[in-house]
């Protein structure tokens, strides 16, 4: 864990001026508190931090950690990435290898988004809960990347545009009715979804006054037994995404193109090939799409895959596999969440160097050189 908040702050230090201060809380290494470096909790190092800095939250090593706050800064809330160890699996699944083997777990996280928090950037976090605050005002352009169990939660706020949750493992995005004080139109303009699975459903409600949600996509994600689209009516552009099931509700305005979904064509199947929609396939055997499905074979009693490496794309004939286009362009990808642009990350690790190898002699002769070998992946 001490090797990889140095490696942290070597990274963020040298590579932008801009989030030259870094705050950690939850670090568990046997050393005193560093002022002005170790808060006691989320909010604390929050209110002590200026405009783009970090705040790295820790993973326990014993029993379990959670992190709550009010954000109104525009911050990098950062964690150590999921399915790292035993703490993140479930029965006899194995951990992604090749990744570090992060200690403790990080039970949940919750936090409110509130004015002055635009341009927040959340990534490497385990269940994680984001509500924002009842305000007319905008609340905007926040991302959510790399977590595990994301649960974003709009509810009287006037607008949130310009969200992006990407590369995420487990996407709830839920919209409560309105309150009788609230009536103004709400708004949700440009929320991008990419390369996300989602397991749950994503549920908007436009009401009141009939407000009207454009430029709104779902790319390159992968839709479990239990992921639903209730959308009221709001205008989406869905691609490149493959459907275990389809539970569709007031998908009226949307466009689906270049889709994988194991459901047969025609009938009250509301993705066709007319209109709009074009290059979507039907009716896949999905055991010929993941390497995992429908659940990881063992091999000695251990699953060969972790939760999300089972869902690679499985070599030999898939349909998955430059089945998708890249949205805008003649570009072929690939469908699910290791296609397009912003392919998933395995782990959810945060883009920053690890070492995975280091060499270094016990002893020296006094007044010798002292040799170093490593190896670092960066995980971009």
């Amino acid at each position: 864990m001490k090797k990889f908040t140095l490696l942290l702050l070597a990274w963020l230090l040298t590579v932008n001026t801009l989030h030259a201060t870094i705050r950690r809380v939850g670090y568990a290494a046997p050393v005193n508190p560093v002022s002005g470096l170790d808060f006691p909790n989320f909010q604390a190092a929050h209110d002590a931090s200026s405009n783009n800095d970090t705040i790295q939250l820790y993973a326990s090593p014993i029993g379990s950690v959670i992190y709550t706050g009010t954000i109104t800064k525009p911050l990098i809330i950062m964690g150590p990435g999921y399915f790292t160890n035993s703490y993140y699996l479930t029965g006899t699944e194995s951990a992604n290898t090749g990744l570090q083997n992060m200690a403790g777990s990080m039970t949940s996280c919750t936090f409110t988004i509130d004015l002055g928090s635009a341009g927040t950037i959340l990534m490497g976090l385990n269940n994680v809960t984001i509500n924002t605050i009842d305000r007319v005002e905008a609340l905007n352009n926040i991302k959510v990347n790399r977590c595990r169990n994301v649960n974003v939660s709009f509810t009287n706020s006037g607008n949130c545009n310009n969200w992006t949750i990407a590369q995420c493992y487990g996407v709830t995005i839920s919209q409560s009715g309105f309150s009788p004080s609230f009536i103004l139109d709400r708004s949700i303009d440009n929320l991008s979804i990419q390369n996300c699975v989602i397991a749950s459903g994503i549920n908007l409600n436009t009401s009141p006054g009939g407000g009207v949600y454009t430029g709104n996509s779902i790319y390159n994600s992968i839709f479990l037994s239990g992921g639903s689209l209730s959308l009221s009516g709001a205008f989406f552009t869905i691609q490149n995404c493959i459907f275990e099931v389809q539970t569709f509700t007031a998908v009226t305005n949307a466009i689906y193109k270049n889709n994988v979904t194991a459901v047969i064509a025609g009938g009250s199947n509301v993705i066709t090939n007319t209109g709009s929609n074009s290059g979507n396939i039907f009716g896949a055997t999905l055991s010929n799409v993941f390497v995992g499905y429908p659940t990881n074979a063992l091999v000695g009693g251990v699953n060969q895959f972790s939760p999300d490496g089972r869902l690679q794309l499985k070599t030999g004939t898939n349909p998955a596999i430059g089945g998708g286009l890249v949205p805008g362009t003649s570009t072929v990808t690939n469908c699910g969440i290791y296609g397009g642009l912003n392919t998933y990350i395995l782990s959810g690790i945060p883009p920053v160097p690890v070492v995975y190898q280091l060499g270094a002699a016990s002893t020296v002769t006094s007044g010798s050189n002292y040799t170093l070998t490593f190896s670092i992946k960066s995980n971009n």
